[in-house]
């Protein structure tokens, strides 16, 4: 075979792409113009545009940044209590109160002292203070908070960053502190974009002294992270879940249903209590190297088992396979089932690190399909009674290299992924893969909230998969025996995603408010972190004195559910058939 005999497949390719991209765009453009229709599908739209792009340039927009712990884990915010709880808008943002010890002075017989910020945590952890640049003082007082004459003290004049004291003052043995309150130059905590009157400390400061809009900026990171991170792996396991219990039907769909039954039986936000309670003792997530690699290497069989089924194996004797599709589904589960027990109980642990080096490990991993793979045909071979001759043939000529356009599938990609994923992993010096570092308490809530989060999507794909798997296209593909895992993922579940999209765009603003809910009864976000939840609750406290510090938080909550909500709406209005006509 040469280059130039597969030129009339490559054209044929091209000509399918083409056609695929064309209709892509018609389909894109029918659909912008059904959603356009309703105003407020429009507004929802603009909303989570608008929360998104705050949570992206946060960095930018935000006049107050969080700095690192010493374990360099999560953001810490520094506190300095001043101002403290100011209203927004409020002058006193731009206004010091720094003591300062006469005796002190008098110890190093000093004069003066410069005007400091309170002290901060630099990246290296050591402490420092910045110099300020005073532009008016107003008060001067002892330490018991009498007023002093304001000519006690002056600003030296070519430096408006030093207090003099006066002789009178330093000579008063009576006097061993004083409270200096001046306003300063705080223009890095301006907004250029507010009017002059407005234009700092513009959400006003919390009881820690920080500031609220920088906070609400750095807080949609977090809870947009923890909205598309649940919804999506919820997504995942539902649909994986809910696509089996459809298709095959029969006692595998009574046990699956049953199980989303024991969900359903409890409250989700109980339930995901108890879960968050069970997991605060563990600070990390960490797998053993040998362990890790199943998973890849498991994505790997699934392609193997499916490319054995379509190339290695005789397609003409693809329909004498069993017509039972529970009987199918529990014989594949008892298959692979055996092949996970041996690689997790049997030698496959003694096997992998019986080197360190990379070249081992991934010949190790190369020796883990290949057995995997003889399994799956002498399971064929022996159970459906197919012969193997000529399999040596049809796995050379299994790779048509003169036509690359056959490869650009979601397959290729998966393929890559987990490929590229066993290369980089057995380069690991450790010895174990730390999927996630620091298992704090959102990551705690987020995987509390997946927990009991899949039986909605469950039940909803298999209502879709039970409706679409008896349409004669599916009929016709399973006639031309293709195996049950390429007719649920490839005809049955790109006619079912319609009602999965409209669900996943609502989920994420109910997850958002699940988990600011679990933040506010305590059992979320870190004391002191950046969640709405958690700046809701911290903000009770002074309410309805200094409403704002629920106010501003709250409001974030609402219009970035509000703005879910709405888009969601609208894609049920693009997917619904009546408006495709």
């Amino acid at each position: 075979m040469t280059w130039q005999d597969g030129e009339e497949e490559r054209a044929e390719s091209r000509r399918r792409l083409s056609e695929r991209l064309y209709q892509t765009r018609f389909d894109l453009a029918r659909t912008w113009k059904i959603y356009r229709r309703s105003l407020l599908a429009l507004v929802g739209l603009f909303m989570v545009i608008s929360v998104c792009t705050i949570a992206i340039f946060a960095d930018d927009i935000a006049v107050e940044h969080p700095g690192r712990d010493i374990q360099d884990t999560r953001d810490v915010w520094s506190i300095d209590y001043e101002p403290q709880r100011k209203s927004p808008g409020s002058e006193e943002c731009d206004m010091r109160e720094q003591k300062v010890s006469l005796t002190e002075l008098r110890r190093w017989d000093e004069n003066g002292t410069l005007a400091l910020s309170p002290t901060k945590i630099a990246d290296d952890s050591s402490f420092y203070q910045d110099t300020l640049v005073v532009t008016e003082y107003r008060a001067l007082v002892d330490r018991q908070g009498y007023p002093l004459p304001l000519d006690l003290l002056y600003l030296e004049v070519s430096n408006n960053s030093y207090f003099w004291i006066s002789d009178e003052l330093m000579e008063n043995n009576s006097i061993n502190q004083i409270t200096i309150t001046y306003m300063f130059d705080n223009e890095e905590m301006h907004h250029w974009w507010m009017p002059d009157w407005h234009d700092v400390c513009i959400f006003g400061t919390n009881e820690e002294g920080q500031d609220m809009f920088s906070k609400i900026l750095y807080g949609s990171r977090v809870s947009l992270k923890i909205g598309f991170t649940v919804a999506t792996l919820t997504v995942i396991i539902g649909t994986i879940i809910g696509s089996i219990s459809g298709y095959f039907g029969g006692r595998v769909d009574e046990v699956i249903m049953r199980i989303t039954d024991i969900f359903f039986a409890v409250p989700g936000l109980i339930l995901a209590l108890a879960f968050v309670a069970a997991l605060q003792a563990v600070d990390d997530f960490t797998l053993p190297l040998w362990f890790a690699l199943l998973v890849p290497i498991g994505l790997l069989a699934v392609f193997v088992r499916s490319h054995i089924d379509e190339t290695l194996l005789p397609k003409s004797i693809a329909s004498d396979s069993p017509s039972d599709s529970s009987y199918a589904f529990v014989r594949t589960i008892l298959l692979f089932g055996t092949i996970f027990v041996f690689l997790v109980l049997g030698p496959w642990e003694y096997v992998f690190e019986i080197g360190e080096s990379r070249t081992w490990r991934l010949a190790a991993t190369i020796l883990a399909l290949c057995f995997i793979g003889f399994i799956l045909v002498v399971d064929r071979h022996f159970i459906d009674m197919i012969p193997t001759k000529g399999i040596g043939t049809r796995a050379k000529d299994a790779l048509d290299w003169r036509n690359p356009y056959r490869y650009l599938t979601f397959r290729t990609i998966i393929i890559f992924i987990a490929a590229a994923t066993v290369f980089s992993w057995s380069g690991n010096d450790e010895g174990s893969i730390t999927v996630i570092e620091n298992f704090d308490r959102l990551w705690k809530i987020q995987i509390a909230l997946v927990f009991t989060g899949w039986p909605g999507y469950a039940r909803l794909i298999r209502g879709q998969v039970l409706y679409v798997k008896e349409m004669t296209f599916v009929e016709a593909a399973r006639s031309v025996g293709a195996p049950s895992g390429r007719i649920m993922f490839r005809h049955i579940l790109p006619n079912a995603w319609a009602p999965l999209l409209v669900a996943f765009t609502l989920d994420i603003g109910g997850t958002i408010l699940s988990a600011s809910g679990l933040s506010f009864i305590g059992l979320g976000a870190e004391p002191g972190a950046a969640e709405w939840g958690k700046l809701v609750s911290d903000g009770r406290a002074f309410f309805p004195m200094d409403k704002w510090l629920v106010f501003y938080p709250g409001m974030a909550i609402l219009v970035t559910t509000l703005g879910f909500n709405l888009l969601g709406d609208g894609l049920r209005d693009v997917v619904d058939p009546k408006n495709r006509r």
